[in-house]
């Protein structure tokens, strides 16, 4: 295992040319080690202090300001240097550290280190690295509940219930002669009946919560030349795929991404769909059919007013009439969403799919499960409680305690206060190297 003793450091912004870059030292030493080589030092932690860092190289005019353990992200005597970006620069500083007895920081050890700290759970630093990768507003949204930690509190609240049940229990076996057990065994069926309501409501908000963080899968399929492609650049606003007058153009699968609102779309452009004898076009048919298969929803288009065909799916579809700037006046399809591909009169496909998929729900939500970690343990914890439940009808006191220690156990994963290390390991490595 990792000395968590050393004093750590790392390239906190990203690598490049930038107008400033940004170094975290932490540990028991970063404050002896950055007061080596950066003067005048600041006198009082919390507040930025320009000065002269000396390197190797050269002298860097930058700004330092320092944490005092525990009132920092780490919990430990945190330093960061705040100096010209760009590659050279901040290697010279993050080398300058090393010689002064800084070691380099692995993926995520800063955050890695505010766990252990008591600064963080791990549903907080999951909310970090959603907040990192998020591309849309929604998505940003989720990261932040999670780092504010909302599901760690409701987390919590569960299992603070299931330990006072528990301990019931096990006051029911130490005494026998109290009588305890048949009213321990009302109580402790009551709390499981919330606690699996409360469960289920959380794992619903799954549905939601993978529209936020991946936003919603649409495949484009139909026959050849019904304007497929032109309408994928239509809705991206721009000419991504390859648009001919010449059948089967497309042979392949494209996908292109675009955000609407607070969400994001990503479509896939696909081969028409026909007999056919070419083998090429015969294997860009099938990828057509796997992306649809894969799809949240299917996007059907035809240019035939008349043609009422469905594509055969479980997955949800939409039909799309296109051309409709082929016609005096836009035919009357039913069931059909009539658009322009060509004019790029596309803009009710995607609120038709926004509303279909109630992306407006997120915007009010106030916690959606996105982390698929989260949703596993949730399911094994539901699970478990329905299998109490029914073992609070026959099973002994001591079978009905042991499960609810199961399910405050499952729980715990998703917090850290019960995990693994190789889980804790797993999740910290996600991080950048600085976080």
């Amino acid at each position: 295992m990792r000395d968590m003793t050393n004093t750590i450091v790392a390239l906190s912004t990203a690598r490049g040319r930038a107008a400033i870059a940004v170094i975290r030292m932490s540990g028991d030493d970063a404050i002896s080690i950055a007061k080596k080589f950066f003067s005048p030092f600041p006198a009082q932690p919390n507040m930025l202090k320009v000065g002269k860092l000396h390197t190797q190289y050269f002298d860097e005019q930058a700004m330092c300001v320092y944490f005092r353990a525990p009132h920092s992200y780490t919990g430990e005597d945190t330093v960061e240097f705040h100096c010209h970006g760009g590659t050279a620069v901040s290697q010279a500083v993050i080398e300058q550290c090393l010689l002064c007895g800084a070691v380099m920081a692995q993926n995520g050890e800063f955050s890695k280190r505010a766990f252990i700290n008591g600064k963080q759970n791990l549903t907080n630093a999951e909310g970090i690295i959603e907040m990192i990768d998020a591309e849309t507003a929604s998505a940003a949204k989720a990261g932040a509940n999670l780092l504010e930690n909302k599901l760690g509190c409701e987390i919590v609240a569960l299992q603070d219930k299931l330990l006072d049940a528990t301990a019931s229990c096990e006051a029911a076996l130490d005494y026998p002669e109290e009588d305890l057990e048949l009213p321990t065994v009302q109580t402790v069926k009551q709390v499981l009946q919330d606690t699996r309501r409360q469960l289920s409501a959380l794992i619903a908000t799954s549905t939601l919560g993978k529209v936020a963080k991946y936003g919603i899968d649409v495949a484009i399929v139909g026959a050849p030349n019904v304007g497929k492609s032109s309408l994928l650049n239509a809705l991206l606003g721009c000419d991504r795929a390859i648009v001919s007058d010449i059948r089967g153009t497309t042979r392949d699968t494209l996908s292109e991404s675009v955000n609407y609102r607070d969400i994001k779309f990503n479509f896939v452009d696909t081969a028409g769909l026909q007999d056919t004898a070419d083998q090429i076009e015969a294997e860009g048919i099938k990828r057509a059919r796997k992306a649809a298969d894969s799809a949240d929803v299917v996007l059907h288009v035809t240019d035939d007013p008349n043609d009422r065909s469905v594509y055969p799916t479980i997955r949800p579809q939409v039909r799309i009439y296109n051309k409709c700037d082929l016609y005096d006046s836009a035919p009357c399809c039913v069931d059909s969403l009539v658009v322009s591909a060509k004019s790029g009169d596309v803009e009710i496909i995607k609120q038709t799919l926004y509303d279909m998929f109630s992306a407006g729900e997120i915007e009010n939500s106030d916690l959606l499960i996105t982390n698929e970690r989260h949703l596993s343990c949730l399911q094994r914890a539901e699970k478990q409680t329905a299998q109490t439940l029914a073992d609070c009808e026959s099973a002994t006191l001591d079978v009905v305690a042991d499960g609810l220690r199961q399910i405050w156990s499952t729980l715990g994963e998703i917090t850290g206060s019960n995990a693994g290390e190789d889980i804790i390991n797993r999740i910290y490595s996600k991080f950048c190297l600085g976080k």
